[in-house]
């Protein structure tokens, strides 16, 4: 659905969304950097790649409303 209709608001909302996400990615890069344990690794592992989904996600709706730079790179 190339081209579909966004607002300037649901662009910052969901710009806001990715760069929530982002840092949440940051934040469970370190805490894997600095965790010795399997399990906890674990965890932070599919915390990762639920926000990783979540970071693809926001990044397609603004590609299909249109937008490029979506992340703000």
């Amino acid at each position: 659905m190339y081209g579909m209709n966004m607002s300037e608001m649901e662009k910052l909302q969901i710009q806001a969304l990715l760069k929530a996400e982002e840092l949440c990615a940051k934040k469970v890069q370190m805490y894997m950097s600095q965790s010795g344990d399997p399990a906890v690794h674990g965890v932070l592992q599919q915390a990762m790649d639920r926000g990783n989904r979540h970071i693809s996600a926001l990044n397609g709706l603004l590609q299909e409303a249109g937008f490029t730079g979506a992340s703000g790179h």
